[in-house]
């Protein structure tokens, strides 16, 4: 059986093979055949080349011959290309636009890899630069949006991830934000757009049209105006959902800034102090079906230091139970007795936030006729961070938006370039 079987590049012969098995690996030498030793053609322009001035040795790195690495090797050519009007090296086809040191090949191989493990990781397991595997996975899924066509959707998550911390010149703490865009019922994450501005989200409906949004029915989202606004210019048909989780995230932030407020202004000594922080903000917050005996021991203590500290237990337990009634208006009755305790409470950070919500209270029980949970929005964000943790951050934001739409969406090689998705 000869190595040809296995390794084969059109318009090239293999000419001898060099075997260093000791040190694992093969090298395959390679040269012209037919119309390509006749011809060269300039790798720049694609002009045809005059004739050879001068020639090169390069290795490639090709797939791996079971357990050995296996180069090419072979001379490239130099000749006068009249279109550039300079020398230019031959065009070969089996090259990697991205090194000239790897096959397209292998090159696929690498980009295979990157689809299920960290750039960091392939780096180490191909023996390649970090910045080379980099560069493949990049043109990569340039390449693949280049395919992907926004599936249709009926039902969107709107939310936000955190994408950066340090600000461009002219940037607000919004611009710091990716806004994701997910279609609930694939669990799939379908666009990313620069920002959680009004414009951020207004590019998306723009870049499907008029008739794809007015296909969305809901739209589940935070408590984030601008993201409200842009939904009722561009999806006149859609139901804006404030999403249960977001509620009760935007809450129990409310809550815990009245935790440290009462602590302040209490007279405590400096351990019962202590012991009203730290783990009590989780005590505090937590459903009392939820708590440990421990924990509920806790809390009474804390009644006891301040009577306040009933008041808030109430009015948390008032603000779950307006997502657990049985109908709408019963969950506007709750709603609005929530209100009435909070005011009697006299807790600003609480009043700010229910005076908020109150004004937008149909997006809130809009809840009833399209329930939202907090699975969705909470696992894709949970996903997204640990993508951006096992790279340590990203500089290149365009590729951070990419690699969100490669892991939590369609932008793969076997969903794209096999099967276009999308309408």
């Amino acid at each position: 059986m000869s190595l040809s079987e296995f390794v084969r590049v059109d318009g090239y012969k293999i000419t001898d093979t060099f075997k260093h098995l000791d040190k694992g690996y093969v090298l395959v030498a390679l040269a012209p055949t037919g119309e390509t030793a006749e011809k060269m053609f300039c790798y720049r322009c694609g002009g045809e080349l005059g004739e050879e001035v001068s020639r090169h040795r390069l290795r490639l790195k090709y797939l791996p011959l079971f357990s050995y690495q296996t180069f090419f090797v072979l001379w490239r050519r130099k000749g006068h290309c009249p279109g550039c009007k300079k020398i230019r090296s031959e065009r070969l086809s089996f090259i990697s636009e991205v090194s000239p040191h790897l096959t397209k090949a292998y090159e696929k191989t690498i980009e295979e890899l990157t689809e299920i493990a960290p750039v960091s990781g392939v780096a180490e397991l191909s023996g390649e630069e970090s910045s080379t595997i980099w560069r493949i996975d990049f043109r990569r899924m340039q390449r693949l949006l280049k395919l992907y066509k926004i599936p249709q959707a009926t039902h969107i998550s709107v939310d936000e991830v955190y994408a950066r911390k340090k600000p461009r010149e002219g940037d607000t703490r919004n611009d710091r934000f990716f806004t994701i865009i997910t279609d609930m019922k694939t669990r799939k994450v379908i666009w990313v757009t620069d920002s959680r501005r009004k414009e951020g989200l207004d590019a998306f409906y723009q870049k499907i049209g008029p008739e794809a949004c007015a296909k969305i029915q809901v739209v589940a989202q935070d408590q984030h105006e601008d993201y409200r606004q842009s939904t009722l210019q561009h999806c006149k048909n859609a139901t804006i959902v404030y999403d249960k989780f977001h509620v009760l995230k935007s809450f129990n932030k409310a809550l815990d800034e009245a935790r440290k407020t009462i602590i302040k202004m209490s007279n405590l000594t400096n351990a019962k102090a202590k012991k009203f922080k730290g783990a009590f903000k989780y005590i505090l917050m937590t459903k009392d079906s939820k708590r440990t005996p421990a924990e509920r021991l806790t809390l009474e203590e804390a009644k006891k230091e301040n009577k306040i500290f009933i008041d808030m237990e109430i009015i948390k337990e008032a603000v779950y139970r307006v997502f657990t009634e049985d109908t709408e208006n019963e969950a506007e009755k709750t709603f609005k007795q929530l209100g009435a305790w909070i005011r009697q409470a006299g807790i600003p950070d609480l009043k700010t936030w229910y005076a908020h919500l109150a004004r937008r209270w149909e997006h809130v029980a809009a809840y009833y006729r399209s329930p939202t949970t907090s699975a969705l929005s909470e696992g894709v964000n949970n996903v997204i961070k640990t993508v951006k943790r096992r790279a340590f951050g990203y500089r290149n934001m365009e590729y951070f938006k990419l690699k969100i739409m490669q892991v939590c969406g369609h932008l793969k090689t076997k969903v794209l370039e096999n099967q276009p998705i999308g309408t």
